[in-house]
């Protein structure tokens, strides 16, 4: 295989990659925190779009549990989308180089 035909099936492969990046980007994904005490709704890029917090856990005493709390299941979502996009990523990486 020449180099010329090796960098044409790269560039291929990265605009394939790219394509299904971008899709990823654009989806929603929902994380359950704890059994339903938060649900976070993310995008593939990162972006959070909602939050549902379970109502038992709303105490106006005890605010700063439930902070926490969202703090946690915003970074588990988080996590979440980048281990997506990193399997995504390394599912198009060839086996043994190109």
């Amino acid at each position: 295989m020449n180099i010329q035909m090796m960098m044409q099936q790269a560039q291929k492969m990265q605009k394939e990659v790219q394509k299904k990046i971008d899709e990823f980007e654009k989806k929603h994904f929902e994380y359950d925190y704890k059994n339903g005490s938060v649900v976070v709704t993310i995008s593939g890029a990162g972006l959070v779009s909602d939050i549902s917090i379970n109502d038992v856990l709303v105490d106006v005493d005890d605010k700063i549990t439930l902070q926490e709390m969202i703090v946690e299941a915003v970074n588990a979502a988080i996590d979440g989308v980048k281990e997506d996009r990193s399997a995504i990523e390394q599912a198009a990486m060839p086996r043994g180089g190109l």
